[in-house]
């Protein structure tokens, strides 16, 4: 009987904790003007086309600030958004991958809505672009699905480009839908590869406008100028994978992603 306090003290604290968790889960509301959000304009003359950018598992980093002002500077709108800090959340790792993804997830219609709205930008010309964890939610966006899509599946990205997202975590049998592009290293072990050509290959195969472009001797995270050379990870999960920068994979890719979106972002001559 003495201990019985104890154990009914632990369970309400727990039980409490627990509350808190799923309330905060539930009453998070995406705001477009959080200032962790951040929006690039180009000085167009007319409506441009647009660009929403989602961050890797380690949330917004100086490569996701430089890609945004290169495509600005290409004519792009460009939309980051934040899907950890407004959680208040640090990263992947604080919440585990399940968690992660589908917060980001959640953000995309809504995010998607706000840049549609925009009077500067041209809702029939929007893109979706993510990296790493971002890349993989790209790809849970772009896939095609015939009976009772999520909400995020059925918006009309016209093209989605996705960096080195970890392809062998869909859901075996994905397929993607048009108009997709998987940037990856050829010695990528996190995506892996192999997996992503197995994806593209199974939705070529649907007639769908789905292509991979592959870097040679290129890791994980190729062309984070942050990165090294070659290091090794271990995430919560135990997997070991390795993360690296590679000069002429990132000189390539800085000519490749804008050529991507030109073509189905822009009017053709």
């Amino acid at each position: 009987m003495f201990y019985y306090p104890q154990i009914f003290f632990i369970l309400f604290a727990l039980f409490t904790v627990c509350t808190n968790v799923l309330a905060e889960d539930t009453d998070y509301v995406f705001n477009p003007n959080d200032p962790h959000h951040s929006l690039y304009i180009p000085d167009a003359p007319t409506k441009a086309p647009a660009i929403l950018l989602l961050h890797a598992s380690t949330g917004i980093e100086k490569v996701n600030y430089d890609w945004a002002t290169r495509l600005k500077e290409h004519g792009y709108v460009v939309f980051i958004i934040d899907s950890f800090k407004p959680r208040g959340w640090e990263d992947r790792r604080s919440v585990g991958w399940e968690k992660a993804t589908q917060a980001q997830l959640d953000d995309v219609l809504p995010a998607y809505e706000y840049l549609s709205q925009l009077q500067f930008v041209d809702p029939d010309r929007i893109g979706i672009l993510g990296f790493s964890m971002g890349g993989f939610d790209v790809l849970n966006v772009m896939e095609s699905v015939q009976h009772d899509p999520k909400p995020y599946q059925q918006i009309s990205f016209k093209a989605a480009a996705s960096f080195y997202g970890v392809c062998h975590r869909l859901d075996k049998g994905t397929q993607l839908r048009a108009n997709t592009k998987i940037f990856i290293g050829d010695n990528d072990d996190r995506s892996t590869t192999q997996d992503c050509i197995h994806l593209v290959n199974r939705s070529t195969d649907n007639h769908q406008n789905v292509s991979i472009q592959i870097y040679s001797d290129a890791l994980h995270g190729f062309d984070n100028f942050e990165f090294p050379a070659s290091k090794e990870v271990i995430d919560e999960k135990g997997e070991h994978y390795h993360i690296g920068f590679n000069e002429a994979a990132r000189v390539q890719v800085l000519k490749d992603l804008p050529e991507f979106f030109d073509r189905y972002l822009k009017p053709q001559p």
